[in-house]
């Protein structure tokens, strides 16, 4: 690894480590309730009106633990080969895809509440929107290809327009009828996953491994931090500007907990869910093993669905960003074609091999978007400072 790397790594361990602490501290100091006794609410500049919060725990979903889920089963599975029994490989996939992650989100959507109108916001989550959503999307379409034992890229093509066009008809038209009804699909596929376990020939005792000193090993080194700079970071102004859009009528504890929690446990209950499937996924052959066809199925389903709403809720993102930037001369419906042109623009240069490493993309992006998140982290330090010196007055 060179220097450059190295330092690379480091900046995104920080970074991560001041975020995980700033949202616990952000989380104990402060209260849920006024001195009157209504609720403390964060403040927030969109004027739409406050998300229920069973509707905010859906959107907190398919902001950006949706499409982690589509390809972290692959993941998984490449863990296990490494020599991790069950317990790290789940706990491992999970911890990438979970709180350390989320704080990056939801320390700088906490500096989107305040600065909605923000220009470098705005063009930060457009691009980091376009180039995340199509990575995604390319390494998603590749796994659900693998399930199907069919990677080529015209399939995978052919799995990508298909998922962009529902998600652009669902944003256009309200296809899907709300990011509630979104995630309930979703859930309902993932027990479906669950009770067709008796179809195959699994035991599921994860349980029987334990967390050894190869785990963190392998969770301290370049993986883990690659993950944190070069993939997670890249997303951050995506997944920040959608929970700053939904997030008015939040209190601090509310927004802390959900968007920490939610997508921990998600992760560990998908992988769980995932490791039970890991030969099917590695091996599946509808023509030798009939009872993985029903698994294999609703994997894939369920995948498209991820990633389904992950599009459907950046769209919203992006075009009302690009309306907003444009001064009005481009109205949110029109340029919602325009957000799936690009992803899928994207996404024929990663498939045809024109751009061999799509990864860079997020070594590049990130560090675009580094000050932003430098930016979040001061200003969020300064609020717990203000309470404290509120407290010390008081």
């Amino acid at each position: 690894m060179n220097i450059f790397d190295k330092i690379i790594y480091l900046v995104g361990a920080i970074t991560t480590v001041f975020c995980v602490v700033l949202c616990l501290v952000l989380f104990f100091t402060t209260k849920s309730k006024k001195a009157n006794g209504e609720r403390n609410e964060l403040d927030n500049k969109t004027q739409e009106k406050p998300w229920t919060l069973s509707t905010w725990i859906a959107g907190v979903f398919v902001a950006g633990t949706g499409v982690a889920l589509m390809y972290a089963p692959a993941d998984l599975v490449g863990y296990i080969k490494e020599g991790l029994n069950p317990v790290e490989s789940i706990t491992m996939v999970a911890l990438l895809n979970g709180a350390p992650v989320w704080a990056l989100y939801s320390i700088m959507g906490l500096w989107y509440m305040k600065h909605m109108d923000s220009k470098i916001g705005k063009l930060a989550a457009m691009l980091s929107t376009v180039l995340g959503m199509s990575i995604s999307l390319w390494t998603g379409m590749n796994t659900v290809a693998r399930f199907v034992g069919l990677s080529f890229p015209g399939f995978q093509f052919m799995l990508a327009a298909i998922t962009v066009m529902i998600a652009m008809l669902s944003a256009k038209r309200n296809l899907l009828k709300g990011m509630s009804r979104m995630a309930f699909l979703v859930f309902v596929f993932a027990f479906l996953a669950v009770i067709s376990t008796p179809l195959t020939d699994f035991n599921f005792s994860p349980i029987t491994g334990a967390i050894t000193g190869n785990f963190w090993r392998e969770y301290f080194s370049g993986a883990t931090a690659a993950s944190w700079i070069f993939w997670f970071l890249s997303w951050t102004p995506t997944v920040s500007r959608w929970l700053a859009h939904i997030s008015k009528g939040r209190t601090m504890k509310e927004y802390i907990a959900g968007t920490m929690i939610l997508p921990t446990v998600l992760a560990f209950v998908w992988m769980a869910v995932s490791w039970m499937y890991q030969d099917v996924i590695i091996n599946f052959n509808l023509a030798q093993n009939i009872s993985s066809f029903i698994p294999c199925i609703i994997f894939i389903i369920s995948g498209i669905l991820f990633m389904t709403g992950t599009l459907d809720s950046d769209c919203k993102v992006f075009t009302e960003d690009l309306e907003s930037l444009s001064s009005g001369k481009l109205k949110r419906n029109a340029t919602i074609p325009y957000y799936g042109l690009f992803v899928l623009f994207f996404f024929c240069l990663f498939i045809s091999g024109i751009i061999s490493n799509p990864f860079a993309f997020n070594e590049y992006s990130s560090l675009i978007f580094m000050p932003l998140m430098i930016m979040s982290i001061v200003e969020c330090g300064k609020l717990i400072v203000r309470k404290k010196d509120n407290r010390d007055e008081r």
